[in-house]
Order: C-alpha cells, then sequence, then structure tokens
C-alpha cells in the first residue's frame, strides 16, 4: 500500500516539476518583450546584421502563397531568434509563432535556422526579427549583443499572377505574330 502511494506521489511531482519548468520559458520570453517595451515599437530603427545574417527574406519581398520560410545563418554561439509582426490594432510588433508554434528558439550547433509561417494578411506583413546571445537576455543594448530586422513580405492576390500570365502569353502572341 506504502509503495503504492510514494510511486503515486513521485509520479504526480515529477509532472509537476517538468510542467512548471517548459512554463517558464513562455514567461521569459513574453517578460522580454515587456521589460523591452522598444522591441514592439513600430519606430524602433534596425541595426545592421551583425549576429544573424537573414538569408530569406532578402529584404522587402512579394509572394503568391500564404506560406513563406523565414531563414538565415550565423557563426556565433548561443543566440536566440524571436519573430514578430507587425499588428495595426494594437499599434505595436506582437508574437508571430511560427506552423512549430514558436516564436522564439535557439539556433543549434548547425548555425542554421528555417522557420516556415503563415503570412496571415493579403498585401503587406510586417515581420521583425530579433537575434541575441541568449546568456546577455537581462542586459539587451541595439547593435551590442541584440540585432533587429524588420521586413515587408507581401502576398499577393492570385488575380495579379492570372494578369501577368495572360499579359505574358499576349506579347508571346504578339512577338510571335511578328516574326512568322
Amino acid at each position: 500500500m506504502y509503495k503504492k502511494l510514494i510511486y503515486i506521489l513521485t509520479l504526480v511531482l515529477l509532472i509537476t516539476g517538468l510542467s512548471v519548468t517548459a512554463f517558464a520559458d513562455g514567461i521569459e520570453n513574453q517578460t522580454l518583450l515587456n521589460k523591452y517595451s522598444f522591441l514592439a515599437n513600430k519606430n524602433t530603427e534596425d541595426t545592421e546584421q551583425f549576429l544573424v545574417t537573414i538569408t530569406r527574406p532578402e529584404g522587402d519581398e512579394s509572394t503568391f502563397k500564404k506560406s513563406y520560410v523565414i531563414c538565415g545563418n550565423t557563426v556565433k554561439e548561443d543566440i536566440r531568434v524571436m519573430l514578430l509582426i507587425y499588428d495595426k490594432d494594437e499599434e505595436r510588433y506582437i508574437p508571430f509563432a511560427n506552423t512549430d508554434g514558436d516564436y522564439i528558439w535557439d539556433i543549434g550547433a548547425s548555425g542554421i535556422f528555417m522557420k516556415e509561417v503563415i503570412l496571415p494578411n493579403k498585401g503587406a506583413n510586417d515581420v521583425r526579427i530579433i537575434a541575441y546571445k541568449k546568456n546577455e537576455a537581462d542586459k539587451l543594448v541595439a547593435k551590442t549583443n541584440l540585432q533587429i530586422n524588420s521586413f515587408k513580405v507581401s502576398v499577393l492576390d492570385n488575380g495579379i499572377k492570372e494578369a501577368i500570365k495572360t499579359g505574358f502569353l499576349k506579347i508571346t502572341d504578339m512577338l510571335n505574330g511578328l516574326f512568322r
């Protein structure tokens, strides 16, 4: 009887202990946005890419698909990346989860990251990528141990795609007619 009771109590404590650790990371990261309110401010200026080289997007881009891959690389160690998107209603950047449900992650030993996101808006999506040294999260300073880069990724309407195709076919037909 006592063995069963001790077993159950140990199991409950183990599950509770693991849950507390899992929730602490999310609380820490949300506190980071609260502590450094300038990260969510639209007027915060971008920095150079010195911690992470962002390979996609390569500046402001357009796509016809809502699914979009954000990727980059680094040669530095212990780098954490945070993804935000501008919310017009709140007039600030808010966490933007990738398809895995994470808006913040650590770059592994390979130094490469690729994250797929679903762009929520037709037209412009203002995405902000933040990189910082995770062991210095309590004292972040832009251009020293904090990198901020903002990009506009526009989702174009399929009607535009069809118009481009139709226009291209008309030009091709016209050129074929001239050279016959």
